[in-house]
């Protein structure tokens, strides 16, 4: 299963679009979060793409497609446990202890988060001695690199390949 994460789109679907139109065999994407009104109207348009989204602090809207969305949410994909959050409230800018101990609580194989802008793509040990991998893509608006960056997430029978792309 191919997964997309994007993050920090702040208002630019451009590159959102260019990164779909590259990779044509995604099942499902991850938004992080701060541009939650930017994919409303790709979420309309790509309909065998399954879209799940929590919401940034520069986020105004706490609603898209007619649901809530939260701060932190969970799924296992592919026999994956997933915690995806924007990363503000752990603390992401400063280290990764918060959700190092978001891991823990949520006894999960990967950590999707943005916030910070830069792409990151760790694996990590948990303070309880999990495995975890900590994953931002980066920000497909507003990079502080230059470019835009996302995040290429590859799931199959519990087996986790993790990637970035850029566009300019």
């Amino acid at each position: 299963m191919k997964c997309l994460c994007f993050s920090d789109s702040h208002g630019s679907v451009y590159y959102m679009k260019r990164a779909l139109a590259l990779h044509p065999d995604c099942e499902v994407v991850f938004f992080l979060g701060d541009g939650l009104s930017d994919i409303e109207p790709l979420i309309k348009t790509t309909p065998g793409i399954a879209w799940l989204a929590v919401r940034g602090n520069c986020d105004h809207t706490s609603h898209i497609s007619g649901g809530e969305v939260r701060k932190l949410e969970r799924i296992t994909l592919e026999g994956v446990r997933i915690a995806y959050t924007h990363g503000d409230l752990y603390g992401v800018k400063y280290g990764f202890g918060g959700v190092l101990k978001l891991a823990d609580d949520e006894e999960c194989d990967v950590v999707l988060f943005g916030h910070t802008h830069e792409p990151i793509e760790q694996y990590k040990t948990t303070p309880k001695g999990r495995g975890v991998y900590l994953f931002n893509p980066g920000s497909i608006g507003m990079s502080f690199r230059g470019g835009a960056s996302y995040g290429v997430m590859l799931l199959r029978e519990g087996q986790v390949l993790l990637s970035h792309g850029e566009l300019n």
